[in-house]
């Protein structure tokens, strides 16, 4: 499972760092056109659609690194147990807020899929495909986070387990 777990966020992090690309030659190109009197229409839109996928299909792959940004200036005068009941408090919140974070994504997605939910604005742009992202995003994370709770209860560290490169 944590294979196919970690090509999923690999696959994710791809996506994300694509749609950060485009957001900035977006940006970069409308930014140019608006001096030329010609700025690209729906680049807002677009920019907020591809936001969704920059950051949630992100999220599954930044856990599996343990790269999520931290302050350890008490963690690391705990002892060893602290830090493992620190750590499992930590991945159960985290689990219990991106299990509620999916299941609402799932069915805002669904919902938007059915009505086929487009965003006002000089060009109309689908909003569906953000949500499903979002879903699909939140849903990785929470694979992650239970592979990495399980690696927690068996007393090894998940950032220790091998993943393979991107």
């Amino acid at each position: 499972m944590r294979p196919l777990v970690a090509r999923l966020g690999d696959a994710g992090v791809a996506v994300a760092g694509a749609s950060l690309l485009i957001m900035v030659l977006l940006g970069a190109f409308d930014i140019i056109g608006t001096k030329l009197d010609r700025p690209i229409p729906g680049v807002l839109e677009a920019t907020e659609a591809l936001m969704v996928l920059g950051v949630f299909l992100a999220l599954p792959y930044t856990q599996a690194k343990r790269q999520h940004i931290a302050v350890d200036l008490v963690v690391t005068r705990l002892g060893p147990a602290a830090r493992r009941i620190l750590d499992l408090l930590t991945l159960g919140l985290t689990l219990f807020v991106f299990s509620l974070i999916a299941w609402r994504g799932w069915v805002l997605a669904a919902k938007s899929v059915a009505i086929r939910e487009y965003a006002n604005g000089i060009v109309p742009f689908p909003v569906y495909p953000a949500k499903i992202a979002l879903a699909v995003g939140a849903s990785l994370m929470v694979l992650q986070i239970l592979l990495d709770l399980a690696a927690e209860l068996r007393g090894s560290k998940a950032a220790d387990i091998a993943l393979p490169p991107v």
